[in-house]
């Protein structure tokens, strides 16, 4: 595999990414941050089973090919890149050893193996509503702090999502506070009820540009939720009851 790429392009797409990877895990392969340029695009993916963020990032192809790189080491030496006009050269041989390099500066780090990640799961995309960015980020804020922070009651560390006709109603309540907010969505929509982490929805406003003229795609399935806005997509379990 060979990649070339812009650094702020590059490092837009890990900072993105880098909040689905967890800080500890028994899974050393989900500390690492998949770069796939085995089709046509180059698509970068964080995954901690329990949320997934995959995000599309600008760059050329030289040789096709996919590499998991321990994210925080990539990180942090894309950081450190001087970048300016220079591009930064991602290239790994059949061994997953890879060569990091721009202008002067070479890197050699050991990847593993991309068939080893934990793929985002697929979701069918028939139940879904569409609302602003500018919206989405607003309702977060406007409800997020009043989610409980403890594990104590599962449910309460999410917010209820409930969408009816052309209505979407967002809750959330720690047992002292409650917090609703009630949108009025451009279309009519199917009855859907599901309980959202708080952890996912305070990573996704971190990453939404907040722009009115944006749109974001909500799909929802039996499990799990998936946001999709600008080159990005976000896959997050859903919590279970009532």
């Amino acid at each position: 595999m060979k990649l070339s790429f812009e650094k702020d392009s590059l490092l837009n797409g890990i900072n993105i990414v880098l909040k689905a990877v967890p800080s500890k895990t028994t899974m050393p392969i989900l500390e690492c941050i998949l770069i796939d340029a085995s089709g046509s695009e180059i698509k970068l993916t964080g995954n901690d089973m329990e949320l997934g963020i995959e995000t599309k990032v600008e760059g050329l192809i030289l040789e096709h090919g996919k590499i998991a790189l321990e994210a925080k080491l990539f990180s942090d030496i894309i950081r450190k890149l001087s970048g300016g006009d220079s591009p930064i050269i991602i290239e790994s041989d059949e061994k997953y050893n890879t060569t990091i390099s721009c202008d002067k500066s070479v890197f050699k780090i050991q990847g593993k193996d991309g068939e080893e990640f934990s793929y985002i799961p697929h979701i069918e995309r028939d139940r879904y509503i569409t609302l602003s960015q500018f919206t989405l980020k607003e309702v977060i804020r406007q409800t997020l702090f009043s989610i409980s922070p403890n594990d104590s009651n599962k449910m309460m560390t999410g917010e209820l999502f409930e969408v009816k006709d052309n209505e979407l109603k967002v809750v959330s309540l720690d047992g002292h506070r409650m917090s609703i907010r009630k949108i009025i969505l451009k279309e009519h929509y199917n009855d859907i009820k599901v309980i959202v982490p708080g952890k996912t929805l305070g990573e996704i406003s971190k990453i939404l540009n907040g722009d009115n003229e944006s749109e974001v795609q909500i799909f929802f399935s039996s499990n799990h939720i998936l946001f999709e806005f600008d080159d990005t997509i976000v896959v997050s379990r859903l919590i279970e009851g009532e």
